[in-house]
């Protein structure tokens, strides 16, 4: 049997093993019951990153340094990351949000992001294309692109 973006709750009964491995793999599934949409299932890297897009979208806009270049780049470190998941009683997401607004700020780079989450910086590019997620293409700097390029070496 070949398993499509949509299930239903006896096929993924049956084949569980199967998307959930299809999901890992980036493609999402949709798990119905008598024709109605029930839940989706994803990889739960994707839904992180999904997350952490809504949560930066719902923040007003701010002077940062992607929207003013006269900014400097404030950069991240593992310890705010960590401060921010303490803050929020050990969520784990709250430190995906606090690398991704970061990120998404211009205050530092998609390679920094990576490091952080601990995830390979290619897997994450992808993840971000494949999930329409924005990607800062350019650095925001000398500075930053020195760091990009000795992050990817």
């Amino acid at each position: 049997m070949i398993l499509g973006p949509i299930v239903s709750k006896t096929d993924l009964a049956r084949h569980t093993r199967q998307i959930i491995e299809l999901a890992r793999r980036g493609r999402p599934v949709i798990v119905e019951s008598y024709g109605e949409e029930q839940v989706a299932i994803l990889d739960a890297t994707d839904y992180r990153l999904l997350r952490a897009a809504a949560a930066y979208y719902a923040l007003p806009l701010q002077q940062t340094p992607i929207h003013n270049s006269s900014l400097v780049p404030a950069g991240l470190a593992p310890q705010d990351v960590e401060r921010a998941i303490i803050d929020a009683e050990g969520d784990p997401q709250a430190g995906w949000n606090r690398v991704f607004r970061t990120y998404w700020d211009g205050d530092i780079s998609l390679g920094r992001a990576a490091q952080l989450l601990g995830i390979p910086r290619f897997d994450l590019h992808d993840r971000l294309n494949r999930l329409g997620l924005p990607l800062r293409a350019v650095p925001g700097g000398v500075k930053e692109a020195a760091a990009e390029l000795s992050f990817l070496r």
